[in-house]
């Protein structure tokens, strides 16, 4: 596919991407503290993108990857809201750092998580094809 074809697709998934990031955000009402919507969206992000990486990966390239992936994926999840938000203000340093910290790991850890399981899958669905 051609370069602005690929910038189309992202641009596209993108708004998608972020307009739901909005609608979740809207249903999970707003908490002092710890912004447990943004760090959910990212942990879910994360790992449905390990899970679209490791399926593109198993099989040939994906033409709708810049869609689904950097575009809506990359929408959705929001790791500079959790930095830029004021709720670091309403915490102790050490524990703002201590969550921004944690939710890297943890969206590191989804991230493997889904990637396993979409490669999982994916073998499993080459091995049937090719018994079938």
């Amino acid at each position: 596919m051609s370069t602005r074809t690929n910038l189309l697709l992202v641009f596209v998934g993108g708004a998608c991407g972020g307009g739901l990031r909005i609608l979740v955000g809207a249903l999970v009402p707003d908490q002092p503290g710890i912004p447990w919507d943004i760090i959910a969206i990212n942990l879910v992000g994360s790992a449905v993108l390990g899970l679209v990486v490791a399926r593109g990966q198993a099989r040939t390239a994906w033409r709708l990857f810049p869609l689904i992936g950097p575009g809506l994926l990359g929408g959705f999840t929001t790791f500079s809201a959790m930095a830029a938000l004021s709720w670091t203000s309403t915490l102790a340093p050490a524990a703002a750092i201590a969550v921004l910290a944690g939710t890297m790991v943890a969206c590191l850890l989804a991230a493997a998580g889904g990637w396993s399981l979409g490669w999982i899958e994916a073998e499993r669905e080459l091995v049937s094809e090719d018994g079938a």
